[in-house]
Formats: C-alpha cells, structure tokens, sequence
C-alpha cells in the first residue's frame, strides 16, 4: 500500500542520514523509528511488514551492505514488535470490556528484547581476549585512531576518556528510549492526522510488570557482588532496565509537578537539571520509579 512504502521510504532515508550530514543526520536518526511505527499503528502487521521491505531496500541502497543487519535489529525488529503489542486486546480482569495491550507491558517487552540482543553481543565476543569490557575498549579505540587518524594523541586520548565504559548499556538505555519515545511520537501523528487504531494511552497511569522490576533488581544486585565478565555484563543489563523505571519515576514527577501554582515552569527546571545531573539524576528518577512501583501494589487499608 502506498503509505506503507512512504513511511519505509522515511525509515530508510532517516536512518542513512547520519552517514551523508553527520550532524544534522544523527538527530534525525534518533526518530528513524517513527515512520515504521505509523504504518504499523494504522495498519497493524499488514502495514508495517510492507513498510520495514521499503526500508531495507532505501538502506541497501544508500549505506554498506554491513548495515543491513544492525538496522534490521534496531529499527524494524522493535517496530514490528511494538506495532504487534499496541493493537493487541487482551481480556479484562473481572471480565470487563476487553482492553488494549498496557504501554507498560510493551516498554517492558521492548527491554527485554535489548536484553537478549546484548545477551547475543556477549556470546559474539571470542573468549581469550581479556574479557568482554577489554574487547569493547579495544574496539573503541581502533574506531578513534582510524577515525581521527590526522589528529593528535593526545587529543584522541581526550575522546577516549570520555567514551563510557559500559558503552553496550549506554547503547542499550539510549536504544529503549529512543524506541519507546518513536511509539509516543507515531501515537500522536496517527490520532492527530485521524488514523488512530487504538486510543492514545494514559501515560500517567503507565505501570510495569513485577517480572521487570525483579530483573532490574537481580541484575543490580549482580552488578554489585560479581566480577569479571558476569560483573560487566550485570551492570550493562542494570542501564537498560534503568529506563522503564525512570519513564515511570517521570510519572511521579509529572503527578508532583501539576500540584504546583506553575506546573510548566517547575517541569523545566527540573528537565534542566535531569539533563544537567547525568547519571546521578537519572539515579534518583529510577528509584522513584520503584517508588512508584511499590506504591501501586501496596494493598489498601481495607485490606482489598
């Protein structure tokens, strides 16, 4: 259908820009889900299967054949599985009307596919190279040294100094986001050009599944007392698990904002100092996520 193959044809160019204007590009690939997730929103499976082929050939066409595979496991593999859950019904509790799939069950299945895809990285890594983190660091230096080739020593160490260490969980938090928040974009251009399948959640009442948040916790308490590979690994999983439950803190803080005399303005100052906070703020989000989290499940002092 001709939307379909206009929103593969979005993907795709979104996706190569980076390679053609690096600046400008690497912002627009932050939404090179979007168009996917449009045809899949309008149109289900029937749409976005059609658009992901468009997208692939656009891609073969403009980038090395190498990419192929990273863009069908970061673009069309979440875009398919988020098309899936959203237009999805499921039963009730109770018997009630039917309901449309919870947006924090699908943010939850988007991070748990970032977990078996860093699981397969770790697999990838041939063993006798000093470890995964060593390898990962080894990587990242090539990359500099051919890339800034002209430059300086020691300005190629500056760069690598400020390279994250648990760079495989920095890709998988910034991967989940950036998923998460295509889903939300697409949501709102499919109900605003009057294409909607399913209504546009609420996300104030997004809540995630117990399996989830006893992950993040396994895996931060692993992040904790193991080392070695099991220990690097454990911390990597811990970042992606992170962000379901900083979305969910967000709810907490949108919830505490609008019972300000200027909600906006103390949304602002707090997005500017969560960016300005780095890891720590995110951090502290996280935990009242699990705040949150607790919260909804403590049961009501009539014992219901």
């Amino acid at each position: 259908m001709p939307q379909s193959a206009l929103a593969g044809l979005a993907g795709g160019l979104l996706f190569a820009a980076f390679v053609y204007v690096p600046a400008l590009g690497f912002l627009l690939l932050q939404i090179s889900v979007a168009p996917l997730l449009v045809a899949g929103l309008r149109h289900g499976l029937a749409g976005i299967l059609p658009a992901a082929g468009v997208a692939l050939l656009v891609t073969a066409a403009l980038m090395p054949g190498v990419v192929l595979p990273v863009y069908a496991v970061v673009d069309l593999l979440p875009a398919v599985l988020v098309s899936a859950l959203a237009l999805r019904v499921v039963a009730a509790p109770g018997g009630g009307s039917p309901l449309w799939y919870p947006p924090g069950r699908i943010l939850a299945w988007v991070s748990l596919l970032g977990l078996a895809l860093l699981a397969l990285f770790a697999l990838g890594i041939p063993a006798g190279q000093g470890g995964i983190e060593a390898v990962v660091s080894g990587a990242v230096r090539e990359a500099v040294d051919g890339l800034l080739v002209e430059t300086s020593p020691d300005l190629r160490e500056q760069i690598l100094a400020g390279v994250p260490t648990y760079l495989p969980g920095t890709f998988l938090a910034s991967w989940i986001s950036r998923v998460a928040l295509c889903a939300v974009l697409a949501q709102w251009w499919v109900t605003k050009r009057g294409g909607a399948v399913r209504p546009t959640p609420v996300y104030g009442s997004l809540d995630l599944p117990p399996w989830l948040v006893g992950g993040f916790l396994i895996c931060a308490a692993g992040a904790l007392v193991l080392g070695g590979d099991a220990g690097y690994m454990a911390v990597n999983a811990t970042m992606g698990l992170m962000v379901p439950l900083v979305f969910m803190g967000l709810v907490l803080v949108h919830a505490a904002a609008r019972q300000l005399p200027h909600p906006g303005i103390g949304l602002i100052g707090f997005y500017m100092l969560f960016v300005l906070g780095s890891a720590v703020a995110i951090a502290a989000v996280a935990f009242a996520g699990l705040v949150e989290f607790a919260i909804r499940r403590r049961p009501s002092p009539g014992g219901a």
